[in-house]
This record gives structure tokens, C-alpha cells and sequence, in this order.
């Protein structure tokens, strides 16, 4: 793990970490959730789960950019999220809960978007996968 971590940081820049940063907060903010909400309880299940992918997928590779495609256990977790907490539940988003899910959300789309087009271009060999 830890020349997992130490590649990681050598190929990406302080934005980067920055927004490694805050998608750590926004996954593990769902501790403060999960006493009540079961969902919450996927959401943490689902950042183990997608740890353990990343750790697996390295060091079959040894390419850091490779690690973004572990997020594809996001996507069941997206469609999830949507149909059981959003669908229907507009007066749900106004509350503590809502409004995390809701950042949580655009979080992980946002994330999805990069990851998808890094492993596309890797590939597809349009990207070196260790630079």
C-alpha cells in the first residue's frame, strides 16, 4: 500500500490531491450518517470495497492512473443512491442527510467523468499509464 500511495503522489499534482482529499471527506462523512440511514452503510461498505480494488488493481499494474477504474464500484452505488434517496424525495434533499447525498453525488460524477477518461486513454494506449 504504501508504494501504492508513494506512486500515486509522484505523478499527481496538488489539485489532484486536493480532490483525493475531499472525496476521502465526502466517503468517510458517511460514518456520521449510518446509525440511521442504511444507505449510508453502502456508502462506507462501498469506499472499503473500492479501497481493496485500488490495492488490487496496482499491484497487478503498477500504474497509478489505472487505480481510477476501482471507482467503477461507484456506479451500482450511483444508481442505488438515485432510485432509493433521490427519486421522489425532493423534500429529503433539504435535509442534513439530502444535502450530503447531493454532494456526495456530484462528487462521485464528477470523479467517474476523469477516471472513465483516464483508463479509456490508458487502454487505448493514448496515455502512458505510469506518467
Amino acid at each position: 500500500m504504501e508504494e501504492m500511495e508513494v506512486a500515486i503522489n509522484a505523478v499527481t499534482s496538488d489539485t489532484v490531491k486536493i480532490w483525493m482529499n475531499w472525496m476521502m471527506i465526502i466517503f468517510m462523512s458517511s460514518l456520521f450518517f449510518t446509525y440511521k440511514h442504511v444507505s449510508a452503510r453502502y456508502i462506507l461498505l462501498c469506499i472499503v470495497l473500492t479501497a481493496i480494488l485500488a490495492i488490487l488493481i496496482f499491484n497487478v499494474t503498477k500504474s497509478p492512473h489505472m487505480v481510477g477504474a476501482s471507482h467503477i464500484l461507484w456506479i451500482p452505488l450511483v444508481i442505488y443512491l438515485i432510485k432509493v434517496e433521490i427519486i421522489g424525495k425532493t423534500e429529503k434533499l433539504k435535509s442534513v442527510y439530502g444535502i450530503y447525498l447531493t454532494l456526495l453525488l456530484v462528487t462521485i460524477v464528477i470523479s467517474l467523468f476523469f477516471d472513465i477518461r483516464d483508463t479509456a486513454l490508458i487502454l487505448l494506449g493514448m496515455k502512458d499509464p505510469f506518467i
